[in-house]
């Protein structure tokens, strides 16, 4: 009786610990800096490279960083609008940087779909504002990291 008890004890003790290990297994995260990619979906950028290959990191901090760094290798990237949550032409949006916010990575960058939008935020939480084109040449200065 004690072995049985103790088999089943192991049993239940080996199950939680596989389970464990594995629960965060099909967790997709920023390849830049690991973040989590769920719960971050309003801060999301995404990459498509001219080989096919699309990537989705977890914030424009992130993704405005691989893009300087990989600016002739890009077919196409986007973000969300972090007001509306829509996708969006990255090229097409205003980045907000430095602001007391930090919905994700800091030093935070937040994306924009419309300028207002931005200058509103901005007057509630600091930061500069910046064209796509600018905000790439400034991340593309900067570290990787945070």
């Amino acid at each position: 009786m004690k072995y049985t008890r103790f088999i089943l004890f192991f049993l239940v003790f080996a199950f939680a610990v596989t389970t464990a290990e594995f629960a965060g297994a099909d967790e997709v995260k920023c390849p830049l800096c690991g973040a989590p990619l769920e719960g971050n979906e309003n801060t999301d950028y995404q990459i498509t490279f001219a080989d096919g290959k699309t990537v989705s990191y977890g914030c424009p901090h992130c993704g405005l960083w691989e893009h300087a760094k990989n600016k002739g290798k890009i077919k196409s990237a986007r973000a969300r609008d972090f007001i509306s949550g829509e996708w969006m032409d990255v090229s097409k949006m205003y980045m907000l940087s430095h602001s007391d916010a930090v919905p994700a990575c800091s030093d935070n960058w937040i994306a924009f779909g419309k300028k207002a939008e931005a200058e509103k935020f901005q007057k509630g939480f600091g930061g500069k504002i910046y064209t796509f084109e600018d905000a790439l040449e400034e991340r593309g200065k900067q570290p990787s990291g945070h």
